[in-house]
């Protein structure tokens, strides 16, 4: 009997040695994660606006994406997939205040900006640690749309100034060049934390008389993975 047990616990043990041992990274991961990132600062992604205006700097919104693993180089897996991040950010000037509480107050001279970005990032990605867990590094040619909006604002204090009605412009789709990593952690079998940084190199375009000059945004999320 002694033998025989001896027996079944070789056979068993490279299945066991093979269940405890994690897989490669994969086989696919879904990604959804809080967002933030900086916006475009030039002039030629706003409507024309005074110069003191203030502008928004930074954006918050989401990131969804999903991501497939295909076959392994080396000590690396190689992913392919999306993701779909949709963010903005405000901004406005200290609103004017009467000189006495029986007067009117002053009309606003400068806009409310809102700013509004939609960036589609495909990306072929190197991933490099176990189904556990693991991390990349990723690059891919996807595209942004910029929509900022101002308010309606005067062109002076008095009540006879004249008004600038609330405008809007949108760029066209612009290409962009997309690079940075980030890592998954599970911490269960189908749960992770996840973050990325990731670096959008924006192309300059001119269509229908608008232009817009080449820009880098840098972008940040965190959130979960799921497989």
């Amino acid at each position: 009997m002694r033998a025989l047990a001896l027996l079944v616990v070789a056979a068993l043990a490279p299945a066991l040695a093979a269940a405890q041992t994690p897989g490669r990274p994969g086989p696919f991961a879904v990604d959804v994660r809080a967002a933030t990132g900086a916006l475009p600062q030039d002039p030629s992604f706003f409507p024309p606006v005074p110069t003191a205006t203030p502008i928004p700097t930074m954006s918050v919104g989401f990131d969804v994406g999903a991501h497939v693993y295909l076959f392994g180089v080396g000590p690396a897996r190689i992913g392919l997939g999306a993701s779909l991040l949709r963010a903005g950010g405000s901004a406005s000037p200290p609103k004017p205040t009467a000189a006495a509480s029986t007067t009117p107050p002053p009309r606003q001279t400068l806009p409310d900006v809102d700013t509004r970005v939609q960036m589609f990032t495909p990306q072929l990605s190197l991933n490099f640690g176990s189904s556990r867990g693991w991390s990349y590094l990723s690059a891919g040619v996807g595209q942004i749309s910029v929509q900022t909006t101002t308010s309606a604002f005067a062109a002076g204090a008095s009540s006879t100034a004249a008004t600038t009605p609330a405008r809007t412009r949108e760029t066209a789709a612009l290409q962009t060049t997309n690079f940075g990593g980030g890592a998954r952690w599970f911490t269960t079998d189908h749960v992770a934390f996840s973050f990325d940084v990731r670096f959008h190199k924006v192309r300059g375009r001119t269509k229908e008389g608008i232009s817009t000059v080449p820009v880098m945004l840098v972008t940040a999320s965190a959130g979960i993975s799921l497989k």
